[in-house]
C-alpha cells in the first residue's frame, strides 16, 4: 500500500455522523492483507490507467468528492449528470462516503449502476444490523431477548474494555466489497478502470494518508471509519480513522494523482439558526462544523477558473439520514447540471465519450466454481463448527452475493468482531479464504441494561441488570451463561449450556435460578399487601434446536420457595418455606427480526411444569402457558397482535406459581402483578408508529 503523509489536524464532516447519531437516537473478494506501505513522493501528475485512452488535445479531469455521511448520497447524482454532460473523468479522488461512491465509480461501474447499486443497499441492514438476528443461534438470541440495547464490554486483567465502534462494520464491509467486485482483485489503484485515491487519518499521529494501492475495499472502509462510532481499520501497522479529520475535499490530492481540471463535489452543513445554538450538545456540534468549514473552505479556495466547484445544498438531510439516499441523489445531479456552462467546456462528442465510457467499464463478475475452502484466524471457536455454519464446500458454484450470505451466517455466530473472505489462486475456480476475527473484547462479555416503569397509584418498578458470557470454554461450544439484576426483582443465574455434537444442535444445560422479588397484591384495584417472594432451584435441562428460530428443552427442578409479609395486616398468610420441584418443558420459536422494537415476525412460548413430590414439591400440580405474538408491519406503523392463556387443569395454584396479569407487557391499564389466579386467558392488540428510526445499538 503506496501512501503519502501530509501533516494536518482538522475536523471533517465525516465526524458529525457521531453527533447526528446522538440526535437520532432520543441500519468480490480480494486479499485483506495491504501491500508493504511507507512514507512516498508525491504521485506524478502523468499517473494513467493501464486502458488510458486520453486524447493530448484535452485536459486531464480530476473528480474529488467529499465526506459528509449520507449527504455524500448526492455525489452519486453528481456522476449522473457528468455523464448526461459527456464528461470524462481520468481520476477521482474521495473521502468517507465520498470514497464509497468514487471508488465505486472507478471500479468499473457507470454511473447508472454505481445510481442502482447504491439505492438497493438497505442501509438499516448495512449500519444497523437489521436482518441479522434471523441468522444468529437460538442459545444466544433467548440470552439476548430481554435486552434494549447492542452494547458489550469485555473483562481483561480486572478492567472493563470495549469495542473500538458503537456499529459493527460486518454488513459494511461486505457491501463495499460487492460494489467494487468488478475490480478487487486489482491491488494497484492507477490499474483501476479509473485511477483512484482514498483518504484516511492515521489516528497516531494525526496525519493524512492517501491510499493509493492495496485491498481497494478495505481502502474504502478506512476512509469512512468514523471514529467511535465504526471501528479503525489497520494498515501496515497504522490505525487509520476517517479521512476526513484531515482532508475532506481533497483538491489537493487530485491535482497530485492526474488533474489540470478539477471538478469539487461538496456537501456542507448549513448555517445555524441562533436558537439552534441553545444547549451543549448542538455547540458541540456547531464547533465540529466550524472546523469542517475551514478545512473545506482552505480546500475550494485553491480551485481556480479553469475548475469547477459544485456546493450541494442538502436542505434538512443530515450526516445520518442514511433513510434518505434517495432523496440526496437527485440533489447532486440538480447542483451540477446548475454548473452546465462551465462543464460543458470539457464534453467529449457523443461517439468519443462512448468509447471513452467502453474503455473504463467492467462486467459484473460471473459465477465461480469453488476449489475449496480454508477458515483461518480461529482461536478458540471450532473450524469444523465455522465450516458448518458457512455451508460452502469445493465444487459449488456461487457469486459474490451468496458467498457473502455465507459469510453473515458465520459473523451472525456472534463470537467475532468481523469475518472477512477473499479469493486465491485460479479467478474461474478460486479458493474462498474466510478471515476469523474473534472478539478482541472477549472471551469474558459483559452487557447491561436498565428498565424502570410507572404504574397507576405509585405503583413504580426498576431493574438494573447484567448477564456474563464465557464461550468456547471446550471444543463442542460449552458456554458460561450468567445474568444478575437488582431492583424490584433481584436474582442471579448461572447455567453451563453445553452442546453435544459438532453442528451444537443438541444440549445439555444445568444451572441455578436465585431470585427475590417484592409484589402488591391488590383488592378491588387498590394495593392491600406487599410481599417478598423468594425462590432458589437448581435444574438439569436437555433439549434439541431447530434452525436458528426453534428451541425444545425438558429438565429437572429442585428448590425452594418461600413467601414473607412486608406490609399488611398481621393476619394475612405466609409461606416461611417449602419444597419445590418437578418436570419442565419449555418450547420456544423466534422469527423478530429484533430483540425490542422489533418490525417483523413473531415468538410463540410454550411452559410445561409438573410439580412432583418426589423432587420436592409440597403438593403435586400441572402449570401449562402459551403465549404467541406476531408483528405486522404496514406504511410507518406496525400493528402487534398478542394472545396468551395459562391453566392449572382445575388445581389451586400454590401463590408463587399463580398466574399474574398487569404491567406494561400483559395488560397495561392494570399495576404489575394486579391480577393474580390459576386459569387465565388475555388477547390483545396494539400499533406502534415509527417517528425516527433509532439506531440498533440503542434496540
Amino acid at each position: 500500500m503506496t501512501t503519502r503523509i501530509l501533516a494536518a489536524r482538522t475536523w471533517s464532516s465525516a465526524a458529525a455522523i457521531l453527533i447526528a447519531a446522538t440526535r437520532v437516537a432520543a441500519a468480490d473478494s480480494g486479499a485483506l492483507q495491504p501491500t508493504a506501505t511507507g512514507p512516498a513522493t508525491a504521485p506524478p501528475a502523468s499517473i494513467r490507467s493501464s486502458e488510458d485512452t486520453t486524447p493530448p488535445h484535452r485536459p486531464r479531469i480530476g473528480l474529488v468528492l467529499g465526506g459528509g455521511g449520507a449527504k455524500g448520497a448526492a455525489h452519486v447524482g453528481v456522476l449522473a449528470a457528468l455523464e448526461e454532460l459527456h464528461i470524462p473523468i481520468d481520476c477521482v479522488v474521495g473521502t468517507s462516503m465520498g470514497a464509497l461512491v468514487g471508488g465505486t465509480f472507478a471500479s468499473g461501474r457507470t454511473a447508472r449502476e454505481v445510481e442502482e447499486a447504491v439505492s438497493a443497499i438497505s442501509w438499516q441492514e448495512a449500519i444497523a444490523r437489521r436482518g441479522l438476528r434471523s441468522k444468529v443461534p437460538m442459545r444466544r438470541k433467548l440470552a439476548g431477548s430481554t435486552y434494549s440495547n447492542g452494547l458489550e464490554f469485555g473483562v481483561r486483567d480486572g478492567a472493563l474494555t470495549a469495542p473500538s465502534g458503537f456499529f459493527s462494520t460486518q454488513n459494511i464491509d461486505l457491501t463495499i466489497q460487492y460494489l467494487v467486485a468488478r475490480s478487487r482483485d486489482v491491488t494497484d489503484f492507477d490499474q483501476l478502470p479509473i485511477p483512484f485515491r482514498a483518504i484516511a487519518t492515521d489516528m497516531q499521529r494525526g496525519e493524512m494518508v492517501v491510499l493509493s494501492s492495496g485491498d481497494l475495499a478495505l481502502a474504502m472502509r478506512a476512509s469512512m471509519a468514523v471514529p467511535g462510532v465504526f471501528a479503525p481499520v489497520t494498515i501496515d501497522g497504522r490505525i487509520l480513522g476517517d479521512g476526513g479529520l484531515t482532508r475532506n475535499v481533497p483538491v489537493d490530492i487530485a491535482r497530485e494523482t492526474c488533474a489540470d481540471v478539477v471538478i469539487a463535489a461538496a456537501v456542507p452543513n448549513p448555517m445555524p439558526e441562533l436558537d439552534d445554538l441553545s444547549s451543549p450538545l448542538t455547540l458541540v456540534a456547531r464547533t465540529l462544523d466550524v472546523l469542517i468549514g475551514a478545512n473545506e473552505r482552505q480546500q475550494l479556495e485553491t480551485l481556480g477558473p479553469q475548475d469547477v466547484k459544485i456546493v450541494i445544498d442538502m436542505g434538512d438531510i443530515g450526516s445520518a439520514s442514511f433513510d434518505r439516499v434517495a432523496d440526496a441523489i437527485p440533489l447532486g445531479r440538480t447542483a451540477t447540471l446548475a454548473h452546465r456552462a462551465e462543464l460543458e467546456r470539457y464534453a467529449l462528442p457523443e461517439a468519443e465519450y462512448r468509447a471513452w465510457r467502453l474503455a473504463r467499464s467492467r462486467p459484473p463478475r460471473e459465477k465461480m466454481s469453488l476449489a475449496g475452502v480454508t477458515v483461518q484466524g480461529a482461536q478458540r471457536v471450532n473450524e469444523e463448527f465455522v465450516q458448518h455454519t458457512l455451508g460452502l464446500q469445493a465444487g459449488d458454484v456461487v457469486d459474490s452475493a451468496e458467498i457473502a450470505g455465507s459469510i453473515n451466517r458465520v459473523f451472525a455466530l456472534s463470537d467475532f468482531e468481523a469475518v472477512g473472505y477473499s479469493l486465491s489462486g485460479d479467478p474461474q475456480r478460486p479458493t474462498l479464504d474466510v478471515d476469523l476475527h474473534e472478539k478482541s473484547w472477549g472471551p469474558n462479555i459483559l452487557r447491561f441494561d436498565l428498565g424502570f416503569h410507572i404504574g397507576t397509584d405509585e405503583n413504580t418498578a426498576f431493574t438494573i441488570g447484567g448477564d456474563f458470557l464465557r464461550a468456547w470454554i471446550n471444543e463442542r461450544g460449552g458456554e458460561i451463561q450468567g445474568s444478575a439484576r437488582i431492583g424490584r426483582t433481584t436474582g442471579l443465574d448461572l447455567a453451563l449450556n453445553q452442546p453435544l455434537d459438532a453442528a451444537q444442535r443438541w444440549f445439555v444445560e444445568p444451572g441455578l435460578t436465585l431470585q427475590r422479588s417484592l409484589e402488591d397484591v391488590f383488592a378491588d384495584g387498590e394495593s392491600v399487601a406487599r410481599y417478598r417472594f423468594s425462590q432458589g432451584w437448581g435444574y438439569l435441562d436437555a433439549g434439541r434446536v431447530f434452525g436458528n428460530h426453534t428451541e425444545l428443552r425438558a429438565g429437572l427442578r429442585s428448590g425452594g420457595q418461600s413467601v414473607q409479609r412486608e406490609i399488611g395486616l398481621p393476619g394475612l398468610p405466609e409461606i416461611s418455606g417449602e419444597g419445590y420441584g418437578g418436570l419442565a418443558l419449555r418450547l420456544t420459536r423466534d422469527t423478530r427480526d429484533r430483540d425490542v422494537l422489533w418490525q417483523d415476525g413473531s415468538l410463540l412460548r410454550v411452559t410445561y411444569f409438573r410439580a412432583v413430590e418426589g423432587l420436592g414439591a409440597v403438593d403435586d400440580y400441572d402449570r401449562l402457558e402459551a403465549m404467541a405474538v406476531t408483528a405486522v408491519p404496514f406504511g410507518d406503523s406496525v400493528a402487534y397482535f398478542r394472545a396468551s392463556g395459562g391453566s392449572s387443569f382445575g388445581a389451586q395454584l400454590p401463590v408463587y406459581d399463580a398466574f399474574t396479569l398487569g404491567g406494561p407487557v400483559s395488560m397495561p391499564g392494570f399495576n404489575i402483578g394486579e391480577l393474580r389466579g390459576s386459569n387465565y386467558w388475555s388477547a390483545h392488540a396494539s400499533l406502534l408508529r415509527r417517528v425516527a428510526d433509532i439506531s440498533y445499538v440503542f434496540g
